[in-house]
């Protein structure tokens, strides 16, 4: 409509122009015939004046066509402004449209993404940070749960432990590890360098493909067993710093009858009539090994020294590189004939005879006795720091909630929860910290006990 309205005023602007011309014209006309009627009398002057009025007729001519030409001129800027306007207007639409649509398509996607990512927010929650266990000051979540559960699910089960006590053995052990660990760091307890590289070692390219396959963390497990060792430290700590009178009264505490406080130290050289796995040798070794007893127990009876005789033939590797040494207390702990070997002698005494234990022979030296040696026990305080671990899950408030430990434990294993609530079980193994050991492997070290 906009052209049509230009060429509508082009055209008016051309009629305007014809019309102006023509009456100029006219008027030019009437002009020159009164001025010839005015001159006749003189040719000449008529002449002249004649060429003078064509000439100011042409001027007034030319300022009449450029005065309608400018008229012209103005109209068609004005309407090319006009153009140029809804130029404008127009482009100004079509961007906003496309905006408007560029906005709704963001809002879609955004609507889209925010969707997605509540959804697996959701999901990882679920798998994650379900609380399966809380106890005052703190929670065991699903994620921690699963490293746990992994890791000595496999060992409760090959020690006999109903599988529908796993979970809560699993979960308790989890929440004093916490309680254990935030103890250790207010005592400022860490790990060396040495000990982390001990238990890095373990991570060999075997173990970490089973931990892969069984679709376990490594780091997180990792982690695990960094926490165990920072835990038996800060338990060893414990110990250590049982005042004599609380270890006594828990040894009266857990003794039937009259208790023996005294300690024998000794010393010993052990010739093995056992294997590593610890089944018994055949009789024509144990026989070799009995009379190479018999031929050191003569050397040592003769007066050579007992700390480099042990250095040369004992066989017992926890005593070896510390000149044999090992303590006797009236505990029950101890190898019966061993034990009555030790209380036999006076102080620098050496047994007259081998002595046979369950692990093989023995030459015994008597160094010393102490009366309330028992009270340094280390077994004894140990029990002591177990039994003050144990208790923490009681003072603490320690609870499973049930129904979420069993979801858990199904999208673990992938199979539904079963129940074994008629099987009866010694609590007193299983609440430990320390009846769950990282170290599956874990032998005595010392060969003169009968544990």
């Amino acid at each position: 409509m906009s052209k049509k309205n230009n060429n509508i005023t082009k055209d008016n602007n051309k009629e305007e122009v014809k019309k102006e011309q023509s009456k100029e014209i006219k008027n030019t006309k009437n002009n020159n015939v009164e001025n010839s009627s005015k001159n006749k009398g003189s040719k000449d002057t008529n002449t002249k004046k004649t060429k003078n009025v064509s000439k100011v007729n042409d001027n007034e001519v030319k300022k009449s066509n450029k005065s309608v030409n400018d008229k012209i001129s103005k109209n068609t800027a004005k309407d090319k402004e006009e153009l140029k306007t809804t130029d404008k207007v127009n482009s100004k639409n079509i961007k906003v449209k496309k905006v408007s649509d560029n906005a709704i398509i963001g809002i879609i996607v955004a609507i889209i993404i925010i969707t997605a990512g509540v959804l697996f927010g959701f999901y990882f929650y679920n798998t994650n940070y379900i609380t399966v266990a809380t106890y005052d000051g703190g929670k065991i979540t699903s994620s921690e749960f699963k490293v746990y559960y992994q890791t000595f699910s496999p060992m409760l089960t090959y020690y006999g432990y109903p599988e529908s006590y796993i979970p809560e053995v699993i979960a308790n052990k989890a929440a004093i590890d916490e309680i254990l660990l935030a103890k250790a760091k207010e005592e400022n307890i860490s790990l060396t360098d040495d000990e982390k590289k001990e238990i890095d070692d373990e991570f060999t390219e075997e173990q970490i493909e089973y931990l892969e396959e069984q679709e376990m963390d490594i780091n997180k497990t990792k982690q695990l067993y960094y926490n165990d060792k920072l835990i038996s430290k800060y338990m060893e700590k414990m110990a250590n710093d049982l005042s004599d009178d609380e270890v006594l009264e828990y040894i009266k505490s857990s003794a039937d009858g009259e208790v023996n406080l005294t300690a024998y130290n000794t010393s010993h050289i052990l010739f093995k009539t056992v294997d590593s796995s610890y089944a018994t040798l055949s009789d024509e070794e144990i026989e070799k090994q009995r009379q190479k007893a018999e031929e050191v127990l003569a050397r040592a009876l003769a007066g050579e020294d007992f700390s480099a005789l042990v250095k040369e033939f004992s066989e017992d590797t926890g005593t070896k590189d510390d000149n044999g040494n090992y303590t006797v207390y009236m505990d029950g702990n101890t190898d019966t004939e061993y034990a009555n070997a030790a209380t036999s002698l006076k102080v620098g005494e050496i047994t007259p005879q081998l002595v046979k234990s369950s692990y093989g022979y023995h030459i015994i030296k008597l160094n010393s006795i102490d009366e309330n040696g028992r009270l340094k026990n280390m077994t004894d305080r140990e029990s002591l720091v177990d039994e003050k671990v144990n208790n923490l899950a009681t003072d603490k408030n320690f609870k499973v909630i049930e129904d979420k430990m069993k979801k858990v434990v199904e999208q673990i294993t992938g199979k539904s929860s079963t129940s074994d609530s008629d099987v009866s079980v010694d609590t007193d193994s299983t609440d430990s910290t320390d009846s769950i050991d990282t170290d599956e492997t874990q032998q005595p070290t010392n060969e003169t006990e009968g544990e």
